[in-house]
């Protein structure tokens, strides 16, 4: 979720209303019965643009569902055959749906989106300051890892196609340092290595942009590192890719600026405890190329070879935001 203070809200919805007539979207308004998705362009000012960085635009959807707790999408985890989604949101709900893909492999919708509430220890649905779910992961064994900010953590849960929706497992210990964090600055990235081990990467404060905390870890303890990034860009979601290499999202958020992503690629041999982590940058996705609050990223290796990036923003509840899903194919 995108800190900005309450006073400023009057002031992002105008200038995004203005941005979204500029590039001739509306919000979501519809008369007849909700909608799952409906398909939108890379870039609306060049309809046939495909390319950008070193990644091709194969699809992208605005998502909607009929239930008043599905948006605010911060993880993404898209399942190993590409058919189905796991997303969490940070008012502590699970989202999950089918995609659907034209003949060519791209995406062109989704549906049977269902939304399931985030369970605390004692079963209950998350709440107050513990609910801020931000990163998702999917663990070799089927377990699944999530990320919180504000009460910070990360929880295991059990195994379940449909995500998170068990009671979590005896609680991880907390990184070593993170209770220091800002209530909205905390562990927004997580990914699980090839070996089996978390990655979580904190998003960090503005005014230190371009340099968070990370940790590498999980049941048996955590070792500390570092990510460096540009600002004011910083880090929302990472994604392991087939060959051990990780991709982090990050994005920057201003009133006057709007949204803007980043997408970086990090060497598996440097991930190493103690280790500053820096990515080669593989796309920038700034106006005027579709932009939102972008969160969430999974990475699916498709049997041909081709590996998907599929990208998610978080609407932040707010009816002039969008919640989109991009696919993208890394080319290099």
């Amino acid at each position: 979720m995108v800190a900005i203070p309450e006073f400023a809200r009057r002031a992002v919805f105008i200038v995004t209303l203005g941005t979204l007539a500029a590039v001739g979207c509306s919000p979501l308004i519809a008369n007849g019965p909700p909608q799952n998705s409906y398909r939108v362009q890379l870039d609306d000012s060049r309809p046939e643009r495909r390319d950008i960085g070193v990644l091709r635009y194969r699809g992208g959807l605005a998502l909607s569902d009929g239930d008043e707790d599905f948006g605010g999408l911060s993880g993404i985890k898209v399942s190993a055959d590409g058919q189905r989604f796991v997303a969490i949101s940070d008012k502590g709900a699970v989202v999950n749906g089918v995609l659907d893909y034209d003949d060519v492999g791209d995406l062109t919708g989704a549906r049977d989106i269902a939304v399931m509430p985030l369970l605390d220890l004692d079963g209950t649905r998350v709440k107050g300051n513990r609910r801020d779910s931000e990163g998702l992961a999917l663990l070799p064994d089927g377990r699944w890892a999530v990320s919180f900010e504000r009460w910070h953590r990360v929880e295991l849960y059990p195994a379940n196609p449909a995500g998170p929706v068990s009671p979590p497992l005896p609680k991880l210990p907390r990184p070593s340092g993170i209770q220091s964090a800002e209530g909205n600055s905390g562990l927004e990235a997580v990914t699980a290595l090839s070996d089996g081990r978390l990655l979580v990467i904190e998003e960090g404060t503005e005014d230190k942009a371009g340099f968070s905390r990370a940790w590498i870890g999980g049941e048996n303890g955590w070792a500390s590192l570092g990510y460096r990034g540009k600002a004011p860009y910083r880090p929302t979601d990472a994604t392991t890719l087939p060959n051990g290499d990780v991709v982090v999202l990050e994005r920057r958020a201003s009133i006057l600026g709007g949204f803007g992503a980043r997408i970086m690629r990090i060497p598996a041999s440097e991930i190493r405890p103690g280790a500053e982590l820096s990515g080669t940058e593989l796309a920038v996705l700034e106006q005027p190329v579709t932009v939102d609050n972008y969160e969430g990223i999974s990475a699916v290796r498709q049997p041909d070879g081709k590996v998907m990036l599929y990208v998610v923003s978080d609407d932040n509840f707010w009816g002039f935001q969008r919640t989109l899903m991009l696919m993208f194919e890394l080319t290099s």
